[in-house]
């Protein structure tokens, strides 16, 4: 009988392999998180004139359908209607918006000067708070905070750089959207070209309704805190209602931010100013959140209250004020894209 020759056991070359190849996509994954990470800024820049160009596109395909023009003319006419108005607001209003803001902080900082003096009184000292050997310091420490917050995000020539950079994305993406969204598309194969136009097309709805929703906030609060503090009686009226609107534009947290500067002047006047003050913002600050962004958001991804808090922290800490003004409509993006491309492509439910 012939013997057999021995057989040779199966190649595990392919184990290697496969495990390299495993170990490659991590490493290129963590390469690149890092590499996001440590250009975060410009990201972040070219992000917000993305979404900035996303919102002019459908102001303009809205104008475009609604008017004779077409759509390049719907969208020369809205930036000059936006210029426009944004020169307005710039001859109109700096010279009582900036003693009004001087005034505010003014007043601020004797509202920290009377707390401590009043803590001293009832024997809380700053030493028992571990802030300064006196209160003094206290005072020094926070009249300068204070001075810093007045100067932060102020005319500057990185901000101004910043905010060129960030219209000039914005500009070239709406003047010719498809090409941009075109290039995007033919990096993936054929057979997921037609998802990802349908995740664009998500992405880009749910990002014009949510801008919608907040600019019909910015323009409720800051123009009924102004006019309300107004009849009030509150001398700081300008400039507290515009710290408002653009302070709203950050949901939940913006506004509670927004608040606590205007219930510290009011309670300043007087008590009764201050609960006035008080009752009236709550009132406003309820039928904005509760009745008005609601209807609109039926439109858009629903951002849960916590989800958006906790962007809003997350993103902060990482990232800085540019996270924190940009964590909402980043997660609104998240929540669209992880719809999309797992709950419906992947997992077959219905978003």
């Amino acid at each position: 009988m012939t013997p057999q020759p021995a057989q040779t056991p199966p190649s595990s070359s392919h184990e290697p392999q496969g495990t390299g190849l495993r170990t490659e996509w991590v490493l290129l994954g963590v390469a690149l998180a890092l590499f996001a990470y440590f250009i975060a800024p410009v990201l972040l820049l070219v992000f917000a004139g993305l979404a900035l160009a996303v919102a002019l596109d459908g102001l303009a395909a809205m104008t475009a359908a609604r008017t004779p023009l077409s759509r390049g003319w719907a969208v020369l006419v809205i930036v000059l209607v936006l210029i426009g108005l944004l020169a307005a607001f710039i001859v109109a209003i700096p010279g009582q918006l900036a003693a009004q803001m001087d005034q505010m902080w003014q007043a601020l900082d004797a509202f920290i000067k009377d707390a401590v003096e009043w803590l001293e009184g009832i024997g809380v000292t700053p030493e028992l708070l571990g802030l300064g050997e006196n209160s003094e310091d206290l005072v020094g420490t926070a009249s300068t905070a204070m001075g810093h917050v007045a100067r932060w995000g102020m005319t500057t020539l990185g901000a101004l750089a910043s905010f060129a950079v960030m219209l000039a994305v914005a500009g070239f993406a709406v003047a010719d959207p498809a090409l941009y969204r075109r290039g995007l598309v033919r990096l993936l194969p054929h057979s997921k070209r037609p998802l990802m136009e349908d995740t664009l097309s998500a992405v880009a709805q749910a990002l014009r309704w949510w801008f919608l929703s907040q600019l019909v906030s910015m323009l409720m609060l800051g123009i009924t805190v102004s006019a309300g503090l107004w009849v009030i009686g509150v001398d700081l009226w300008l400039g507290l209602g515009v710290l408002t609107a653009l302070l709203t534009f950050v949901p939940y947290l913006g506004p509670v931010i927004a608040g606590i500067p205007i219930l510290v002047i009011a309670f300043a006047d007087s008590a009764q100013t201050g609960l006035i003050v008080t009752v009236f913002y709550l009132t406003v600050q309820n039928v904005e959140s509760n009745i008005v962004v609601p209807m609109i958001q039926q439109k858009v991804v629903h951002l849960a209250p916590v989800l958006a808090i906790a962007a809003q922290v997350f993103f902060g800490l990482l990232f800085g004020l540019p996270g924190f003004i940009l964590a909402a409509p980043l997660a609104v993006v998240g929540m669209v894209m992880v719809q999309k491309l797992w709950v419906e492509a992947v997992l077959g439910d219905e978003a």
